[in-house]
């Protein structure tokens, strides 16, 4: 018996080392490689891996490999970079508990799922200051972490949820989440942010046109990202894409923000009209189409990326007076894509009821986006939105081997996105 459990308990201690496999310097062979600098996929290449870096891809046999170099044959195999979530809330998925035990698991689950990449968006940073050190240097199965210090006016604050994030001391008055009114020292507002850990700032609320011009000059100034809703008045989705704003968050507050400060209208609720039809909510897209057009047009010239955050609407698709986000965000990405504006791809929500999977499955099936514009929006331009484009998104020499080994190719069927036969985060191997 004693032995008995001495072997279920070593099961437990090597499955606990997550499968970690260190190599100093290997290659995948034979893999066909699918990125935005490889749209059209490219078969049979090796990527040569030392450390953490990619430092080679080539034609498989254009160039012999020297003995010492590790061989995986993967024949057969698709390979993508490493996924990137850009919108996620690690510290409210346990209603404020932000039980470390909770977080490593869903982190775990996300990392071996192909997500090597996560942008959170502002919570409790001395939470997710641990977190995001424990991750990029692998001592914890994750993604790595970047978040932002949330910055609000005072009518935000009102919240009980922002009670959570203080936790022992005043909402508001956090380094990583401030309330801000002409008033504040934004020099100050900046500094503290950046020394909370934050790669970002997130504008979320209440926030009129002037200050929110003088936040993203000050943040830029201390090289912090600049990120915002998209509904976040007085101040309009314009005024922040003018601004200098680099990604602007939420389908459904893009339609809002087109009626001020009034709520939705009345007639997008089921609840007034639970006849609405497609030809209906085509009808309603139609009447913003001048002010998205602009909007679009704007984004694409100044090079705002747009988070949709659209999987987290399915779960209104069918819930009574509610049920406009699902079918008004859907035909604004599909506006959004038309007008090729640069779309990165967040789930904001639970770990356990979407995946990243789910949000690009969902962009492919309900906005018409491609399997491979997709992927690219996934990778390339998540990297892009949380400023780390020179070293994630894409497969090429010099860039950190984040990588995807999937058994089906995703471009002919965006479900095989599921297919993930390993992942390498950071040059490790997790099978």
């Amino acid at each position: 018996m004693i032995r008995h459990l001495l072997i279920i308990l070593l099961s437990i201690l090597t499955a606990n080392a997550y499968s970690q496999t260190p190599f100093s310097i290997y290659a995948l062979k034979g893999v066909t490689i699918i990125d935005a600098n490889h749209k059209a996929p490219l078969s049979n290449q090796t990527i040569l891996i030392e450390g953490n870096t990619i430092v080679n891809v080539f034609a498989s046999e254009s160039i012999k490999l020297a003995d010492s170099v590790k061989i995986l044959d993967l024949k057969g195999k698709f390979i993508i970079p490493g996924l990137i979530n850009t919108h996620i809330h690690i510290d409210q998925e346990y209603e404020g508990k932000a039980n470390r035990d909770s977080a490593e698991f869903y982190l775990k689950k996300m990392l071996y799922s192909g997500v090597t990449d996560v942008r959170d968006m502002a919570g409790d940073a001395r939470f997710l200051a641990s977190l995001s050190k424990d991750a990029m240097l692998g001592d914890i199965p994750s993604p790595d972490i970047y978040y932002s210090a949330g910055m609000s006016g005072p009518n935000f604050f009102k919240e009980k949820r922002t009670q959570v994030f203080a936790k022992g001391s005043v909402a508001g008055q956090m380094s990583y989440w401030k309330v801000v009114t002409d008033s504040t020292n934004l020099i100050t507002a900046m500094a503290e942010a950046k020394g909370s850990g934050a790669t970002g700032i997130k504008i979320n609320a209440d926030i009129n046109t002037g200050l929110l011009y003088r936040m993203v000059y000050d943040a830029k100034k201390q090289g912090l990202q600049v990120w915002s809703h998209a509904y976040i008045f007085p101040a309009t989705v314009m005024d922040a894409i003018n601004a200098g704003v680099k990604v602007i968050s939420h389908a459904d507050h893009l339609a809002k923000t087109q009626h001020g400060d009034e709520p939705v209208p009345k007639a997008w609720k089921t609840k007034e009209n639970p006849e609405h039809s497609d030809d209906y909510w085509d009808s309603e897209i139609t009447k913003l189409q001048p002010q998205l057009d602009e909007m679009f047009t704007k984004m694409k010239k100044k090079d705002v990326i747009f988070d949709p955050t659209f999987c987290v609407f399915l779960g209104f698709k069918k819930v009574p007076n509610q049920d406009w986000r699902f079918e008004i965000s859907k035909r604004v990405i599909i506006q959004a894509y038309k007008a090729n504006v640069k779309i990165c791809t967040g789930t904001d929500a639970l770990f356990y009821q979407f995946t990243l999977q789910d949000e690009i499955k969902s962009m492919v099936t309900y906005c018409g986006v491609s399997p491979i514009d997709a992927i690219v929006s996934a990778t390339k331009i998540g990297a892009e939105a949380i400023g780390i484009e020179k070293k994630c998104g894409t497969i090429e020499s010099g860039k950190l081997a984040n990588l995807i080994i999937l058994d089906k190719n995703p471009i002919e069927d965006i479900n095989n996105i599921s297919s993930v036969n390993m992942v390498i985060k950071s040059g490790l191997i997790y099978k």
